[in-house]
């Protein structure tokens, strides 16, 4: 569904930095696996990967499925960047 997403909106992928924020079997692994299919430039990043605003922060587009609602902040990612958050937690309205 991801990529779908992005091949619908018109994304185009060629050549792009992707970074992936989980490597989970069900979407991150798989999620990285597509993107680099499509020819993007991608980094497979979790919980355990030093400085990982640095990498977001490269990024064209991000694809967050890390398990962890508020773990990026806004102020990391670039602008025009394309960003989608696959978001599974709850999280309290402010």
């Amino acid at each position: 569904a991801i990529l779908e997403l992005l091949l619908r909106s018109g994304v185009s992928l060629p050549g792009k930095s992707a970074v992936v924020l989980g490597r989970s079997n069900t979407v991150g692994s798989p999620v990285a696996a597509m993107l680099t299919a499509h020819d993007c430039t991608v980094t497979l990043c979790h919980s355990q990967t030093p400085n990982v605003e640095a990498f977001v922060r490269q990024a064209d587009i991000l694809v967050a499925c890390l398990g962890r609602a508020h773990f990026v902040k806004g102020s990391w990612i670039k602008s025009g960047a394309v960003v989608i958050d696959v978001g599974m937690n709850s999280a309290k309205d402010p």
